[in-house]
């Protein structure tokens, strides 16, 4: 008769171990297919197309693995705070192609901290420091729980749109600089882009993920002068060619968004 001891460890090895879900989601990683690994808090998502219009019936949350295939686009992060508006953190996904990479913006404005880590190169875009939390700095104008990026698409401050407006140089606010360097606050803050080398991405939502990203707070202000010589450039959008991809110019990304066109 076989004990009760005996038992147990036969039935624990007829169980087979339980897949570590992680490691299970990043392997599915290729050249040709983006994968995400979402951890820390559950907050809604949605992806946005190449124009930043939100795609119908692609909303989820930041929970588990996501298969992103060769999503070249935006992943809206958090509750929408306006039907028109949209002013939520943002991860970019270009996973295929020349300019292959990822990287955090709050060029539209900031909803939650979002860090995502290339777990190849181990690379980081984002930070886990939470803009509404940091002392001595305040949002200057908010859009429900959001705070409105001050700089937006076109690069300029509202108060600033004349013909002499430098569209990539405006320098961060306070309230937005502690990020400066490792997601994006202003068009011409590339620092924050990671190589897309594995497509496996782990990405980790709020303030209490483990990373820090020694980028935050390294970048003042763009790389061209303002208002001076050839940087002098006519910044009402309706001038604009109506140009598709992400909302600034990236360092690596040369044919995409205004990058196009400065």
């Amino acid at each position: 008769m076989r004990s009760v001891y005996s038992t147990l460890l036969f039935l624990a090895a007829a169980t087979p171990l339980l897949a570590d879900e992680k490691s299970d989601c990043l392997a599915q990683a290729s050249p040709t297919n983006g994968v995400i690994y979402w951890t820390g808090l559950e907050v809604p998502l949605d992806k946005a197309d190449s124009y930043g219009n939100i795609m119908p019936g692609s909303n989820s949350t930041t929970k588990g693995c996501m298969q992103i295939g060769q999503w070249d686009g935006q992943i809206r992060i958090g509750e929408q705070p306006h039907p028109v508006k949209d002013t939520r953190t943002i991860l970019e996904t270009n996973p295929v192609g020349k300019w292959a990479s990822y990287d955090v913006s709050y060029i539209s404005g900031f909803s939650i901290a979002l860090t995502c880590l290339d777990t190849v190169q181990q690379t980081l875009t984002g930070d886990n420091t939470d803009l509404f939390d940091v002392p001595g700095a305040s949002c200057e104008d908010k859009n429900g729980y959001t705070c409105v990026g001050p700089v937006g698409a076109w690069g300029v401050r509202a108060s600033e749109m004349s013909e002499t407006s430098c569209w990539n140089c405006n320098p961060p606010n306070a309230f937005f600089a502690p990020v400066a360097g490792a997601a994006y606050v202003f068009p011409d803050d590339n620092g924050s882009v990671i190589a897309a080398s594995s497509n496996a991405i782990h990405c980790c939502v709020d303030k209490d993920c483990p990373w820090t990203n020694p980028k935050a707070g390294t970048t003042k202000h763009g790389t061209c002068t303002c208002n001076s010589g050839a940087d002098k450039r006519d910044a009402t959008p309706e001038t604009k060619p109506n140009t598709k991809r992400h909302l600034h110019s990236h360092g690596k990304h040369k044919v995409r968004g205004l990058s196009e066109i400065v």
